[in-house]
């Protein structure tokens, strides 16, 4: 057990004056109401830290911060006008000021030397924020519930950092995994992993392409008592892994969810799309808006790279996995060296215009979740640059005929990629026509703007240059509402991106219904389309389809498939990675594909590397020690 708060205070020097001492989660914080010691206290912390190996942070007592607004005075002073300052939120229980800004650099300037003169000025703990580029009302509403409730999150960070803390029991260490959903099928993927000490659930998502139970995962498993779950784990924001997480919150969980800052914005604004499109088609959601602000007050943000103690028994580290913004690759590291386990969730090893590829090098890997999409031998991807080419060939075609280019995508992603490669066009002579975004895409498109460090290095230096910023140009327009639709079907040749990606629900039902019949118009898919689905149906040559509304839509409008933009990994970079994995893994487990992918890849990778290789199917519990 780690040196108590009581013995650590003790190594601090005389004139510390230490008026509280807390845990943050994994984290430990020095509340000092000492202004010298808040300002001057590296060597003492960055002593301690080596040695208990935690976490430190020193911030102000509310003793001897500056009055708010003489403190935001000096702040506006400080700052240079160009950060484009747009809100300064002060957090007086985490004796944080919080400052909002179209360029954080400025903020924080050389070598951390703005961020120095705030705190020596105001005796406040500045940090920053990136104001997106785009405004959405939306995405300021998420971050507004992130702000509140700060004197609820102090003790409940605080509540979290003793259960880690609390000490091991002596006995037979095992350990065990369970595939809730997402295994030998695609869609409501869900892992419980469970120690002795542990129960730590890795995504919890919905299948939007299945109706009634099959559509969640196994929640109600013996094994699983939600009262007793000390964690969850949120890889990337797509509703197939997060669209349940709030549902937790209704019925006994009260726990903390660990993920990446993008997947905590993007996760909100798609479950509470979820909510509005259920609303909308007279369906219900399993939870409501109120469980969205349970999770999020108790979610803990955590970046690539950063060592994070879950449990007494569990340490996470994320990997960036190149799927979508922010989406992480989980790392959990069980016991005092004696396992390691790696879930992939959804991962892209290649390089993209929007991301970098996935990052294989964790430390060591005994066991290996990998998920198998694009996993079969005939899953060959042709390269990104002939896909851009496709479909650039196609929409030319389209717009220069006279006809509408509709394209149903995800909304965080996919959409993104598209409207880099419409942007690129755009420089051309011949591209000069509409690019109507409808559905989430726009306040996805602003939370990219937010986080460019996540995202690849040449769009990063782009978004940093707002000349240069793809997602700006005049040719993109935000559709919010009926008229604006009508106003779409009316007018003449455009590009439409819509949501859902599968045509399960959203606006894309809309283009269809009134833009299917025209020979001129043309529907390319971009993306993954689950059996069953309505854009598998029509994927597969169905002509005459019922609409969610009941209305029959006869499709007489051209259907193409464009491959190549997958945000998944085909088999051979699947492969690639596992080989590039630091070590070979005792066990890889294969999720996330259907059936008979899940196991041709499992059987390929056991033949390749001499490794012991399943494909399970749900509700199978495999003991790992």
């Amino acid at each position: 057990m780690a040196d108590s708060l009581d013995e650590l205070i003790e190594e601090l020097p005389d004139n510390a004056m230490i008026k509280d001492a807390r845990y943050e989660a994994s984290d430990i914080v020095f509340y000092t109401g000492n202004r010298e010691f808040f300002l001057d206290n590296d060597d003492v912390i960055r002593d301690m830290v080596s040695r208990v190996k935690k976490r430190i942070e020193v911030r102000p007592d509310p003793s001897i911060t500056n009055d708010q607004d003489a403190a935001e005075e000096a702040i506006k002073e400080i700052v240079p006008e160009d950060a484009g300052v747009d809100q300064i939120i002060f957090e007086e229980p985490f004796g944080k000021v919080v400052i909002r800004a179209e360029k954080p650099g400025l903020v924080i300037g050389k070598n951390g030397s703005t961020l120095d003169k705030i705190k020596e000025e105001t005796y406040w703990m500045p940090e920053v924020d990136r104001v997106p580029a785009i405004d959405s009302k939306i995405v300021d509403r998420a971050r507004e519930i992130m702000t509140e409730g700060v004197e609820f999150r102090k003790e409940f960070l605080h509540d979290v950092g003793k259960k880690i803390e609390l000490e091991k029991d002596v006995g037979d260490e095992w350990i065990r995994v369970e595939g809730l959903g997402g295994f030998r099928q695609v869609g409501r993927s869900s892992v419980l992993v469970q120690t002795e000490e542990s129960n730590v659930l890795m995504d919890a998502g919905v299948d939007t392409s299945r109706q009634g139970r099959d559509a969640y995962p196994h929640l109600d498993v013996p094994e699983l008592d939600l009262k007793d779950l000390d964690a969850v784990i949120a890889t990337h924001a797509h509703m197939d892994h997060v669209g349940l997480i709030p549902y937790l919150y209704e019925y006994g969980y009260e726990g903390p969810v660990y993920c990446t800052e993008p997947t905590r914005d993007m996760m909100v604004l798609l479950q509470l799309d979820y909510l509005d499109v259920a609303r909308k088609e007279g369906g219900k959601a399993p939870y409501d808006s109120s469980a969205i602000k349970e999770e999020v007050k108790r979610t803990i943000t955590v970046d690539y790279g950063e060592v994070t103690d879950i449990t007494p028994d569990m340490r996470l580290t994320f990997n960036n996995a190149g799927h979508i913004l922010g989406s992480a690759s989980a790392h959990l590291h069980i016991g005092e060296g004696l396992h390691n386990i790696v879930y992939t969730g959804d991962i892209k090893y290649d390089q993209t215009k929007l991301l970098r590829p996935a990052d294989p090098k964790f430390n060591r890997v005994e066991t290996l979740i990998l998920e198998s999409t694009y996993g079969g031998k005939k899953d060959k991807m042709p390269r990104r640059d002939e896909a851009n080419k496709d479909f650039v060939k196609k929409a030319k075609e389209t717009l220069e005929n006279g006809g509408k280019l509709i394209i149903p995508v995800f909304a965080i992603g996919r959409s993104q990629e598209i409207m880099m490669i419409l942007a690129e066009e755009a420089e051309k002579d011949w591209f000069d026509f509409p690019v109507y975004l409808d559905g989430m895409i726009w306040d996805a498109t602003a939370l990219h703007t937010a986080y460019p460090e996540f995202l690849s290095k040449d769009l990063q230096n782009k978004i940093f240059h707002e000349d240069e910023n793809p997602f700006l140009i005049d040719n993109f327009h935000r559709i919010g509402s009926h008229d604006e639709r009508e106003n779409v079907y009316e007018e003449g040749p455009a590009v439409i991106l819509a949501t859902s990606g599968m045509m399960t629900g959203g606006p894309i039902l809309s283009y269809v219904e009134n833009l299917a019949e025209e020979k001129d118009n043309r529907l390319i898919f971009v993306g993954y389309q689950a059996p069953g689905s309505l854009g598998s149906r029509i994927q597969s040559g169905e002509r005459s389809v019922e609409l969610p509304n009941g209305k029959e839509v006869d499709i007489n409008m051209q259907i193409d498939t464009v491959t190549g933009f997958s945000a998944h990994s085909d088999r051979q970079q699947l492969i690639n990675y596992v080989g590039n994995l630091p070590n070979k893994p005792q066990k890889i487990i294969t999720n996330h594909g259907e059936k008979s992918v899940s196991f041709d890849l499992s059987s390929s990778l056991h033949k390749i590397y001499d490794v012991d290789t399943e494909a399970p199917p749900n509700l199978e519990s495999i003991r790992l020690n």
